[in-house]
């Protein structure tokens, strides 16, 4: 069965999504959702991992971490992947029902930012300067992209990383606003651009060749397909969007989690007609 695209006016907002207790403020760096009722948050300002539970509106678990986490990724034996680029490392996460616990860590070259899995590798983006990396789970280096292996800068800020179910790897960058779509060897395969989208940060894979895309400067959500090159806007200012910065697509209950810059007490809910 192939998924059903997302189309303009499809998406309608449901109630906030909190993600701390009483009157903390966290700052939400990335969202991933881990089942229909189980999202993870990553808090740069308190360095947790928040396990939410999007149903009964709570926080079922608060894991605390050594320095300031950004992105997260899911694995595929119930763990997640933490970016602490602070410390230059990758904290792993077990995800075990309701309860967070830490599960080793691999260093990594250089600070270290956008992650994402692909098969059983992972795929790092590093900021000064932007650069790309697939590693094995152990850390092993078998792919590299930057200035000297492309002969050209190709990335200054790649903040954001998403993968597709047939390999390919989309990568947005914030500075050039530019989102770039990669095969498994980290060879450039197309890129995308639009007057509409302005400081791309989170980038989701709905299905194959249908990505989302937060702009976070164009304070948007866009749908980009990768057949056309197309992109089309699907949530704006009337429908709560501010500065968009993290987002996760749940294929199971049809809802989009987007999270804002800034200090900030829930994350934004829309489900799919």
């Amino acid at each position: 069965m192939f998924p059903v695209p997302l189309t303009p006016g499809c998406l309608s907002r449901e109630r906030d999504l909190r993600v701390t207790s009483g009157e903390e403020l966290i700052v939400t760096q990335d969202i991933a959702v881990v089942s229909s009722s189980r999202v993870l948050v990553t808090d740069g300002v308190n360095h947790t991992v928040r396990l939410l539970d999007s149903q009964g509106d709570k926080i079922v678990s608060k894991l605390p971490l050594s320095s300031r986490p950004q992105r997260v990724c899911l694995l595929r034996d119930r763990r997640a992947a933490v970016t602490l680029p602070d410390q230059k490392r990758i904290q792993f996460i077990r995800v075990d029902g309701d309860t967070l616990s830490l599960d080793g860590s691999i260093d990594v070259k250089g600070t270290v930012i956008g992650i994402a899995r692909h098969t059983n590798h992972l795929i790092l983006s590093y900021q000064d300067p932007g650069r790309l990396e697939k590693i094995t789970m152990n850390g092993g280096v078998t792919h590299q992209l930057n200035y000297h292996t492309a002969g050209r800068e190709l990335f200054k800020c790649p903040f954001f990383i998403t993968t597709s179910h047939d390999g390919n790897i989309f990568i947005a960058d914030s500075r050039t606003n530019i989102i770039s779509q990669l095969d498994q060897n980290l060879q450039v395969v197309q890129t995308f651009t639009s007057p509409m989208l302005t400081k791309p940060a989170g980038i989701v894979t709905v299905s194959n060749t249908q990505l989302l895309v937060a702009g976070s400067d164009s304070k948007n959500i866009l749908e980009l397909d990768t057949t056309t090159g197309s992109m089309t806007p699907l949530l704006g200012k009337a429908k709560g969007i501010q500065v968009p910065w993290a987002l996760d697509w749940c294929p199971v209950s049809r809802k989009l989690y987007v999270g804002f810059g800034g200090y900030k007490t829930t994350i934004n809910v829309y489900s799919s007609k």
